[in-house]
C-alpha cells in the first residue's frame, strides 16, 4: 500500500467515525484537507443568459480578492458557462448523502465536465453543497434554486455560493453567525446571510491565516 493509499484510508475511517458521532457535523471533513496544486479552472452550469452567472461570478471575484489581501498568489480561474445539464435527481441523492460521507465516486457524466470547480446553478429543490471526487481533483458545487426559501432572500444567494466555494479551497464550518464559513454543528442556516445591501460576508482572521498556511506566499502554479 502507498503513502497516499494509507492516508486515504485514515481520511476515510476518521470521515466515517466523525459522521456516526457528529452527522451533518463532519460534512466537509474531505473540504478541510484540500489543498490546490494549481490554479482551479471554474466551470458554472447554467444556461446562458442566466442572471445567476452573473451572481456567481461576483463570488468568485469575491475569493480573488480575499487570497489578494491576505498575501496569497494563489487565485481561482476564470468563471466560464456551460450548457451541460446536471439532472435535479442526481443533485438531490447527492446532498442528502454528502454527510457524513465526504469523498464520491462520481458519474461518467460528472467526471467528463470541463473544469476543476463545478458550480451547478440547480433548479432544484436540494440542500446547496460542495462533493469532493475520490478519484481526482474535481469538486462538484451544487446550489438550491433561487425561486426558493432561503436563497431566494434578499443577498442570501451570492453568500451560498462563496460559503461553498470556501469548502472548494479547503476551509471547513466555524459558529460565528456573522461569518461567511458559519454552519453545522453550529445552528448556522442560508437565512442568516439575509441583508437588504448586496455584500459578502467576512471570513475570520483564523481562516485567513489557514488559507495563507495553505496556500503561502511561495505558492507557485504546477
Amino acid at each position: 500500500m502507498s503513502r497516499r493509499q494509507a492516508f486515504v484510508r485514515a481520511i476515510l475511517a476518521l470521515t466515517a467515525t466523525a459522521g456516526a458521532m457528529a452527522g451533518p457535523a463532519a460534512l466537509h471533513v474531505w473540504a478541510q484537507q484540500t489543498v490546490w496544486k494549481k490554479v482551479p479552472a471554474i466551470v458554472l452550469v447554467a444556461p446562458e443568459q442566466d442572471p445567476r452567472l452573473q451572481v456567481a461570478r461576483e463570488a468568485v471575484d469575491f475569493w480573488n480578492r480575499t487570497f489578494s489581501e491576505i498575501g496569497t498568489p494563489f487565485r481561482l480561474g476564470p468563471a466560464v458557462q456551460s450548457k451541460e445539464a446536471v439532472p435535479v435527481s442526481y443533485l438531490r441523492t447527492l446532498s442528502e448523502q454528502v454527510s457524513p460521507v465526504a469523498w464520491f465516486d462520481f458519474p461518467e457524466s460528472i467526471q467528463r465536465l470541463p473544469g476543476d470547480i463545478i458550480v451547478v446553478l440547480s433548479d432544484g429543490d436540494i440542500v446547496s453543497f460542495a462533493a469532493h471526487s475520490r478519484s481526482a481533483e474535481k469538486v462538484l458545487i451544487a446550489i438550491r434554486s433561487h425561486r426558493l426559501l432561503p436563497t431566494a432572500l434578499p443577498n442570501v444567494y451570492r453568500n451560498v455560493i462563496a460559503h461553498e466555494l470556501g469548502h472548494a479551497v479547503g476551509l471547513g464550518h466555524n459558529s460565528d453567525p456573522t461569518m461567511l464559513m458559519c454552519g453545522r454543528p453550529a445552528p448556522c442556516r442560508p437565512d442568516a446571510f439575509r441583508s437588504d445591501t448586496e455584500r459578502f460576508f467576512p471570513l475570520t482572521e483564523q481562516e485567513k491565516a489557514q488559507l495563507l498556511r495553505t496556500y503561502p506566499t511561495t505558492w507557485t502554479s504546477r
